[in-house]
């Protein structure tokens, strides 16, 4: 017995093509999302490495910074200064350096109120000509 194969119609081949067109997709959402994930991770650990990276360094500037004081009371003692006059000197000499630096940390900070955007964004009211 003879077997006709029908031709292929319409409706079965949009069927198929929106099948493998849902195939590609899916694969290339899931190559894109393999790649996110890979990006993620290296992007984590760049940053733990980074923040690793900063403590370090704020350490050893603090003590160079330490060391720095050291030297500067040990010679104002050389010359003749007494050490407890010495190291006080040193410590006024750093809290000024500190309350000028909180100073002007006050006085920047009025820049972070973004106050343009937030005229920008207010209820215009109506105005009367």
């Amino acid at each position: 017995m003879m077997t006709q194969t029908r031709p292929q119609t319409g409706a079965t081949g949009i069927v198929e093509d929106l099948s493998g067109a849902f195939a590609g997709a899916r694969g290339l959402l899931s190559n894109v999302l393999d790649l996110f994930t890979l990006e993620a991770r290296r992007a984590g650990l760049t940053l733990a490495l980074m923040l690793a990276c900063g403590a370090l360094g704020a350490i050893l500037v603090v003590a160079a910074w330490l060391g720095l004081m050291v030297a500067l009371a040990l010679w104002a003692v050389a010359h003749g200064i007494g050490w407890e006059a010495a190291v006080a000197a040193v410590a006024c000499a750093n809290l000024a350096a500190a309350a000028a630096l909180f100073w002007l940390c006050a006085v920047l900070s009025r820049d972070l109120l973004f106050s343009g955007t937030r005229r920008q964004l207010r209820a215009k009211r109506l105005e009367l000509v």
